[in-house]
């Protein structure tokens, strides 16, 4: 993202018409590729562990890993909307890897107790 971001801002894509909508709206361009990150790790996970794609299964799963990919999703979120808005600092990146270290502590400790009961 920061590589996008330099490039459209040193003018290298003089001739888009629509190379700074993104950098306009980072809001709106990190809420829904956060989403999709996230809707497409749901798919993945679905596929790794019942062999295909079973409609049925899905909202158990959603609802398994819907705690994780909150957070997540948060991450991701505040990762490219501060990369795109240009106003990353030390602080943020530090806040940023913070939530990913909860998110996998959450992880982990959700799959060893699934483990244990299961």
């Amino acid at each position: 993202m920061a590589f996008y971001v330099n490039l459209v801002v040193s003018d290298f894509f003089k001739r888009e018409k629509y190379a700074y909508i993104v950098l306009d709206h980072p809001r709106t361009f990190a809420a829904v590729f956060a989403f999709m990150i996230l809707f497409l790790s749901i798919l993945r996970g679905a596929n790794f562990f019942f062999g295909g794609v079973m409609v049925e299964a899905l909202p158990s799963i959603l609802l398994v890993s819907a705690p994780i990919g909150i957070i997540e999703g948060y991450g991701i979120y505040i990762t490219i909307k501060k990369t795109l808005s240009r106003t990353m600092s030390m602080k943020d990146l530090a806040y940023i890897y913070g939530i990913f270290i909860v998110a996998a502590v959450i992880e982990v400790s959700f799959i060893n107790l699934l483990t244990w009961v299961g």
